[in-house]
């Protein structure tokens, strides 16, 4: 096995419900895998808590090198790797990167469907704070403005909720 190839990051389709125990199961192999969490506020007849999901149901990342994609398949609850154009998808860093800001900036997230269109709207890009230099599309004019960022290798949107003057149009 050669540990001196490039790791890559790539998103593994994985079993309903299952994400944190095959993230789990992963690191115990000695892979790098990553769930983004957020808390959300979950309400039942008689009670309210606050729970940690996934953000992307049915997705792990996971960081590793070609020899290893074997070693992440064998594991129990993995479906295959995400695919684009036939060939195992690479998820660029700064992808991850933005998604982890995101998730520890504790803003108002939600996940959007796969390969979903855009509707009409300004592409904007974010001016200050730890996301500064984001860019994404306006879907939402109310109160605040809530951004699309795609993450282009996998198909996914996630939405986020900002202030209106931490956005710049780029038209």
């Amino acid at each position: 096995m050669t540990t001196n190839k490039i790791k890559n990051w790539h998103a593994i389709y994985v079993s309903s419900r299952a994400e944190k125990k095959i993230s789990d199961a992963l690191n115990s192999k000695g892979i790098v895998a990553y769930i983004p969490i957020i808390k959300t506020m979950r309400q039942w007849s008689d009670r309210k808590k606050m729970v940690e999901l996934p953000l992307l149901n049915g997705y792990v990342f996971v960081n590793i090198n070609p020899s290893e994609n074997e070693k992440v398949m064998q594991t129990k609850g993995v479906v295959n790797f995400v695919r684009s154009e036939g060939k195992i998808a690479i998820i660029r860093d700064i992808e991850i990167d933005r998604l982890k800001q995101l998730v520890e900036l504790g803003y108002h997230l939600e996940a959007s469907g796969i390969n979903k269109k855009y509707k009409e709207g300004d592409k904007v890009k974010i001016s200050s704070g730890v996301l500064k230099g984001i860019e994404g599309y306006v879907v939402d004019v109310g109160e605040n403005k809530q951004i699309e960022v795609l993450l282009e290798s996998i198909g996914q949107c996630i939405r986020v909720r900002l202030p209106n003057e931490l956005l710049i149009s780029l038209k």
